[in-house]
């Protein structure tokens, strides 16, 4: 049973009992609870993260020899090699070139595929292009990021500057062809998902290639289905399906990423990136180009009740304003438009909204 705290002062010891303990008692008592109550904890001695991320808020003077001692006495590889990073970036910034580009190639030269060697490539093909004017080497050196087992920080940081350098060239074929190769060779299914969506891009924006692009984006949602490139590359599919009018395919498409929502009571909420964008333009085609009313205000109200705090719950709103216009009496319209204006008054709909019923009051 717990113990139950004592509401009322205890009593004091009568002072005709001479040789009473119990001031002796309640005085050490007291003694000990303060003790036990107000004692400061120990301060945990700081570890060597704590010294790293210490030394890193410094300026680069006073940082570099701090870095270059814990590197020294760091308790692991991997905490060494994050301070030898740093190392070889303090080396790039004052100007040692030389010395930059020998720390960067002794980090990824190890062969240890993690965060590390992927940026450590990407920082070397920067120096090898914009020091040296050596391309080839740089391309390789990218490709070499990019073609990790995992798709680490340094690899987005490869592929996009790998994207400029091929782009600016005029290379968008030759870099299809080699992001197709890396890919095929690759067992990472996000990072494979991810190249299949920068093939399909590259198909789509750069060479007007859309047969082409879907294709590519076909592969990318094949890859890895719970990945947020593959739903990025399912509703690049349907924006291309849309754009030639052929709404039957676009909208089975969307409605695939939009129904990939969960929710969890620990974690919440975890949609796909896109699903809101997907169950939104199922509303809008739905009731701009099909004149499927019922389909469009199912759609929109999914919506609002799915993503209630979407940036565009505003324009779902609205867009049930419209169908109520379009398919039930001027009393309940007029109510709708009185709804939205009292429940959006911030929106930029609003005055629209107040205009329309000043045309019908």
């Amino acid at each position: 049973m717990p113990t139950r705290f004592m509401l009322t002062r205890p009593r004091r010891p009568s002072p005709s009992r001479p040789g009473s303990r119990w001031p002796v008692a309640l005085l050490s008592a007291a003694l000990l609870s303060a003790t036990l109550g107000c004692a400061t904890p120990a301060t945990p001695e700081p570890t060597w993260s704590d010294a790293f991320l210490a030394a890193m808020r410094l300026p680069d003077t006073q940082a570099e020899p701090e870095v270059a001692a814990l590197a020294e006495r760091a308790p692991n590889r991997e905490q060494a090699r994050d301070a030898r990073f740093e190392l070889a970036r303090f080396a790039l910034r004052r100007g040692d070139v030389a010395l930059a580009e020998e720390r960067f190639e002794a980090l990824w030269a190890e062969g240890i595929e993690d965060h590390i060697t992927s940026r450590a490539l990407y920082e070397s093909a920067r120096i090898e292009l914009e020091h040296h004017q050596r391309r080839a080497e740089a391309i390789a050196l990218l490709h070499r990021a990019i073609a990790q087992t995992a798709p680490w920080a340094g690899t987005e940081l490869a592929l996009d500057f790998l994207k400029k350098i091929e782009r600016q060239a005029g290379n968008q074929q030759t870099l299809i062809d080699d992001l197709s190769r890396i890919a095929a060779e690759l067992e990472n299914a996000r990072l494979k998902a991810q190249l299949h969506l920068t093939i399909g891009e590259l198909h789509h924006a750069d060479l007007q290639d859309d047969e082409g692009a879907l294709k590519a984006y076909r592969r990318a949602a094949k890859s890895c289905e719970d990945c947020s490139a593959a739903d990025e590359a399912i509703w690049r599919m349907a924006e291309i399906y849309s754009a030639y009018q052929n709404f039957d395919a676009a909208t089975r498409t969307l409605s695939v990423v939009a129904e990939r929502t969960d929710t969890s009571w620990f974690v919440g909420s975890y949609n796909s990136h896109r699903a809101a964008d997907a169950r939104f333009e199922l509303g809008r085609i739905h009731m701009l180009f099909l004149e499927d009313y019922e389909q469009a205000r199912d759609h929109f109200e999914r919506f609002i009740d799915t993503f209630p705090h979407a940036m565009r719950r505003d324009q779902a709103e609205w867009h049930l304003v419209e169908i109520t216009r379009l398919t039930e009496s001027e009393r309940a319209y007029r109510r709708a438009l009185r709804r939205f204006s009292d429940d959006f008054p911030e929106s930029r709909l609003a005055d629209e909204a107040h205009r329309r019923l000043e045309q019908r009051s």
